[in-house]
């Protein structure tokens, strides 16, 4: 009796957990795949873009891909499928001037940074940039005109 029940109680818990263990990936299986509106608005965002990552966290749908320039894209929906934002790596080049200059008298080290330009929907565009100063990682944001700007970032 006793080893009829440890084979039961053996056979239930392998059931249960391989059932755990499905149900799990079913979940992360979802989470890589935006609803409907999300995919909807990203592709008539980005009609050209189709081998984009999807991970959801804090109730937002990212999606990260590379450009044409293989240069990182992030953009960011919520539920609804409205963009929150998009995030795009810049080479320098492609900074404004006046942010360049902007950087190089304040910071004083000849534009040694990584920059991005931030777009969201009714705002001003805004250049990240992400620079070593000391001993520590510093991140600021300019407007176009080189002008220092908060930025809380909702993602």
């Amino acid at each position: 009796m006793k080893k009829t029940f440890l084979a039961f109680l053996l056979l239930s818990s392998t059931t249960m957990f391989a059932q755990n263990e499905r149900n799990n990936s079913d979940r992360n299986q979802q989470s890589n795949n935006p609803p409907a509106e999300v995919q909807n608005s990203f592709q008539k965002d980005n009609p050209n873009v189709n081998n984009t990552n999807w991970e959801q966290r804090n109730n937002q749908w990212h999606g990260n891909y590379k450009d044409n320039n293989n240069k990182n894209v992030d953009t960011y929906y919520d539920p609804n499928g409205d963009r929150i934002n998009i995030r795009r790596e810049l080479d320098r080049k492609d900074v404004p001037q006046n942010v360049d200059d902007r950087y190089n008298r304040k910071y004083k080290d000849n534009g040694d940074y990584r920059a991005a330009r931030i777009e969201r929907p009714n705002d001003v565009p805004l250049f990240e940039i992400k620079f070593h100063k000391g001993n520590r990682d510093r991140t600021i944001y300019m407007d176009e005109h080189g002008k220092k700007r908060h930025y809380k970032d909702r993602h």
